[in-house]
């Protein structure tokens, strides 16, 4: 089946259960646009739920270029892997938008989830959902081509990011040619020339930043 046709999901459905259940557990902390919030190599002993905004997590290669991981909303949460296993962070978290979030203890967050054993499922979800995309991201630079790999990545965005409009759905992200580039690892040049092909292959359409990816083609 081509790339272009397989079918692709994501689940969201645990994001409403973590803002209703944990929204109000912890300290309520405001970010700037462009802020780092977590770094590298460091312990938590607290977990981050994003009550608004956007935040991207991130490595950086040996020649200090980023490489987009997630791009995490409203309802995700996040360090809860170094918090689990107790160990140091391995990314760095920086605000995509102006962002709020509850920064909740850790012994706070376990104590809740022992009294209410079945918010783990939406926990579990999140966690695999993360886990999935990961997955999607090993599977695409291990197999499919440059464009291939560009289109499955808009696909993604589309799912956790866009808003349904008449022709599809858009993305609401404001991405540079260059963040594409790093997230697929190719070079702004080739996706300039990409994104255009998927355009004129009526794949998408853009309007200024935005994208609209269409589905059913």
């Amino acid at each position: 089946m081509s790339i272009y046709n397989a079918e692709y999901t994501i689940n969201y459905e645990y994001r409403n259960v973590l803002l209703t259940h944990f929204k109000d557990m912890g300290e309520i902390i405001d970010f700037n646009k462009d802020t780092l919030i977590e770094f590298e190599y460091k312990k938590l002993n607290y977990i981050y739920l994003i009550l608004n905004g956007i935040v991207k997590q991130f490595f950086l290669d040996s020649n200090g270029v980023e490489k987009t991981i997630l791009i995490l909303t409203k309802g995700d949460m996040f360090g809860e892997i170094t918090m689990i296993q107790n160990d140091y962070d391995r990314v760095i978290t920086r605000t995509y938008s102006p962002v709020k979030v509850c920064k909740i203890n850790k012994d706070i967050f376990y104590n809740y989830l022992k009294n209410n054993p079945y918010v783990y499922d939406s926990i579990l979800l999140m966690i695999t959902t993360k886990f999935r995309i990961l997955m999607y991201q090993i599977y695409d630079k291990t197999y499919l081509s440059t464009k291939e790999r560009l289109f499955s990545l808009l696909r993604r965005l589309s799912v956790q990011h866009g808003s349904l409009k008449e022709t599809g759905y858009e993305i609401n992200l404001n991405l540079t040619h260059e963040e594409l580039a790093t997230m697929i690892g190719s070079t702004r040049s080739t996706v300039t020339k990409l994104l255009k092909t998927l355009e004129s292959e009526g794949k998408i359409t853009r309007n200024g930043k935005k994208i609209i990816f269409h589905y059913k083609i």
